[in-house]
Order: structure tokens, then sequence, then C-alpha cells
């Protein structure tokens, strides 16, 4: 564990600091994207081979193996900050962040290890809410009839189950693979940094809903216009590629988030003994 014990922020951390990381977070996706896109390629192939032999083991790798892919997006962000010569050659760049990412690779699946063993530990206390509120496990036909009280318990039982997992893991891979954190350091440290600077992580998480509703309204607008016209074929691949884009700017705007308080200080190489070190490019706009 590095010496780095809270957040050292170059900036003052307040409300509109959250826009601010949503408004570097777009910038940094559209210079990330080919890497991004790529990524997700390589994990949709391999999650579709799994599902292949079972739908529930691939969600289960998918959940493994999620902080090993945020933490090597993250790897490609930072090398791309520190170097971006590098981003004109993807080989070197994609060789180079392997190396890192597998020097931390054993503390990245036993974080993954842990978040399946959470999510499952809180779906279970979601049932059992659940159950305790006599409402029953939902089906086809009940969810058409769901009253808007109903609607409201449920999703507010689903945030409070799920908000302890996203403490825990909000920045849990960044940590174990730059400040080389343990798994269980990590989410502790994780959950203090979420508390340090709440109020502009929620305000950039605010920023993030409005956006994907807004971009989610226009979409079904033209997915109704082009199903009617071209089939659902095409709609659903508008669909598949809205989601990606949606989930790099939230990637990316995680690691603006990360980058702004955890940033790289002159001598400090962030655990990457290779990486040359210097401040964030990603300044206040």
């Amino acid at each position: 564990m590095t010496s780095y014990q809270q957040p050292q922020p170059k900036q003052p951390i307040s409300w509109s600091t959250g826009k601010q990381w949503l408004n570097q977070g777009i910038k940094l996706f559209q210079q990330m994207q080919k890497h991004w896109y790529a990524t997700l390629l390589i994990l949709g192939l391999a999650v579709m081979l799994l599902s292949m032999l079972s739908v529930q083991v691939a969600l289960m790798v998918l959940m493994l193996v999620m902080p090993v892919m945020t933490a090597w997006y993250y790897l490609l962000c930072r090398q791309v900050q520190t170097n971006p010569q590098q981003a004109q050659v993807p080989g070197q760049l994609w060789s180079h962040c392997r190396s890192l990412l597998l020097s931390r690779l054993n503390a990245l699946l036993i974080l993954g290890v842990l978040a399946v063993a959470l999510n499952y530990a809180m779906h279970a206390v979601q049932l059992m809410l659940l159950e305790t509120m006599q409402l029953p496990v939902l089906t086809p036909e009940t969810a058409a009839e769901i009253t808007f009280s109903e609607a409201l318990t449920r999703l507010l039982v689903s945030v409070l189950t799920g908000l302890p997992v996203a403490l825990l893991m909000a920045f849990s891979p960044a940590l174990v693979v730059f400040n080389e954190d343990s798994p269980i350091q990590a989410m502790i440290r994780s959950v203090k940094t979420v508390f340090f600077a709440w109020q502009a992580i929620l305000s950039l998480t605010l920023w993030l809903m409005m956006l994907s509703m807004a971009a989610a309204f226009i979409l079904s607008l033209v997915v109704g216009l082009l199903a009617g016209a071209f089939g659902m074929g095409i709609a659903n691949v508008l669909i598949l590629l809205f989601m990606g884009v949606m989930m790099g700017v939230v990637f990316s705007a995680n690691y603006v988030t990360y980058d702004a308080l955890y940033p790289p200080k002159n001598g400090h190489q962030d655990g990457m003994d290779s990486m040359q070190s210097q401040e964030s490019i990603y300044k206040e706009i």
C-alpha cells in the first residue's frame, strides 16, 4: 500500500466539480473510444461463448472480471495521459498495459470474487426485504399490474441494497492497480473516498442520469421510426451502440474522478515503475 492514505485533489471539490468531471469524461471517451470499443468487443465475444454453455456461468464470470476490465481501461487512460505518443501505436500501448495489468491480476481477481459474493449477498437481502414487505417476485404477469407505490418501494429497496456494493467497488479497481492496495484495503478506501468527495460524486451521478435519460428518450424516438421502416434488427444494433457509448462515458468519467482525487505526484509512480509521473492533463473546464 502506498503512502497516500486519503485523496489529495489538486482543486477544491464542490457540487460544480461533478459537471466538470462529466465534461472531462466525455472528452476522454472521445479520445479513447477505439480502445473502449475493442475492449468491449473482446469481452462481449467471451461472454457470448460462455453463454452458449450456461447463461448463469457467463453472468458470474462477467461480474468476476469486471474489476479487471475496469483496471484495464484505466491503465489505457493513464498511459495515454502520461505518454500521448503511445496512443498512436495501439499495439505498443496494449502490450505495455497488459504487462502492468498482469502484475496486479491476482489482486484484481480476488476483488472480483469479493464483488460476486457481495452482489449475491445483497441480492439475498433484497429478496428477504421484499418478502418481509409481502411483495412477490415479479413475473411478466405481475409486472403488468404493478402499482406506482409498489414500483417505488421496489426501487428504493433495490437502491438501498445496491448502494453498499457501489460504494465498496467505486474506486477499488483503480486503487488496486495504481496505489497497490490489497482488495480489502481498496474497498475500505473506496468508501472513504466517496464520503470525502460525496458532493461532487453525487453531482456527477445525477448529471450522468440526466444525460442517460435524455439520450434514451431521443434513442426511443429514433428506434421507433427505424423499427417500423427496417425492422427490429437495426433498432437492436442502435440500442447496443447506445449502451456501449453510455458505458464508455461512465467509465471515462469514473477514471477522471479518480484521477482528480488521486492525481499522479512528481516522483511517485502510482504503483507502476515504468510510468512517467506528471500532473493530470484533465483540468477544470
